[in-house]
C-alpha cells in the first residue's frame, strides 16, 4: 500500500515538472527575446535582415552538435526538474552540473534514480538562487568602483589569468572524477590525447561541439563494456524517499 501511493506521489511529481517546467521555458523563452524587441522599439533601431539571418545560419552550423550534445549529455545526469532550471538559467557545464553531481555525491544516490532527480533539482535550484545573489552583488559592486577594477583586470599581467579559468576548473572536476572512478577515464582520455596528437587540428573551439559527442560516446560505450565484464559495481543508494 505505502509502495502504491509514493509511485502516485512520484507519478504527480513528475507530471507536474514537465508542466511548469514547459511552462517555465516558454515564459523565459519569451522574455529573452522581448528584451532585444523592445530596446530596438524603444530606440527605433530595424535590424538589417539579410545579415541577421547570415549570421545566425553561421551560429547554427557551428553550434547545432553542442546543443544536441549537451541536452544527451546532461539531461539523463540531471534528470527533468534540474534540466528545466539549468536550461534556462545557463552555466550548465561550469556551475549547474557540477553542483548535482556532487549534491548526488554526498547524499549516495544513484544517477538516475528518482532520488538523484530530486536531489539534482534541489541542487541547481540553490546553485541559480546563489549564483544570482552573487552576481547582482557583483553588478552593484562594479557601478560603484568600475574604473579601478577596470584598470586592474585589464593590467597585462592579470589579463592572462582568464583563460586559465575554464581549463583549471574543468581539469580539477576531471581529477576529483577520476580519482572516484580511475577505470571511468582511461578510455576517453587515452582515445582524447591520441586523436590530439595525431590530429591537433581537432584542440580548437571550432571542434569542441564535436570532439564532445564523440568523446561522450567512447565514455559510454567504455563504460558499458567494463561494467558487462564486472570490472566496475553499481553504488547503492544511502537515502530512500
Amino acid at each position: 500500500m505505502k509502495a502504491s501511493a509514493s509511485k502516485v506521489i512520484l507519478s504527480e511529481y513528475d507530471s507536474k515538472i514537465h508542466r511548469y517546467g514547459r511552462i517555465s521555458v516558454l515564459v523565459c523563452d519569451a522574455l529573452f527575446i522581448a528584451a532585444p524587441i523592445a530596446i530596438a522599439i524603444y530606440l527605433g533601431a530595424k535590424p538589417e535582415w539579410n545579415a541577421f539571418f547570415a549570421a545566425f545560419a553561421v551560429v547554427a552550423v557551428i553550434y547545432w552538435s553542442s546543443a544536441i550534445a549537451e541536452f544527451a549529455l546532461y539531461a539523463p545526469l540531471l534528470g527533468p526538474g534540474a534540466t528545466y532550471l539549468a536550461f534556462v538559467t545557463g552555466n550548465i557545464s561550469n556551475i549547474k552540473l557540477p553542483c548535482a553531481v556532487n549534491a548526488q555525491d554526498i547524499t549516495g544516490v544513484k544517477q538516475g534514480t528518482k532520488e538523484s532527480e530530486i536531489i539534482s533539482t534541489i541542487a541547481v535550484a540553490v546553485s541559480a538562487i546563489t549564483t544570482t545573489l552573487i552576481m547582482s552583488a557583483g553588478v552593484l559592486f562594479l557601478a560603484l568602483f568600475s574604473k579601478p577594477l577596470e584598470d586592474f583586470f585589464r593590467h597585462p599581467n592579470v589579463e592572462p589569468v582568464f583563460q586559465c579559468i575554464l581549463p583549471s576548473l574543468f581539469g580539477a572536476l576531471c581529477y576529483s572524477y577520476i580519482v572516484k572512478k580511475p577505470k571511468l577515464g582511461i578510455f576517453p582520455l587515452a582515445f582524447a590525447l591520441i586523436i590530439f596528437i595525431v590530429a591537433p587540428g581537432f584542440a580548437n573551439t571550432d571542434t569542441v561541439a564535436t570532439m564532445i559527442i564523440v568523446i561522450g560516446i567512447v565514455s559510454v560505450v567504455s563504460a558499458l563494456i567494463m561494467y558487462k565484464k564486472g570490472w566496475l559495481k553499481p553504488r547503492a543508494n544511502k537515502i530512500k524517499l
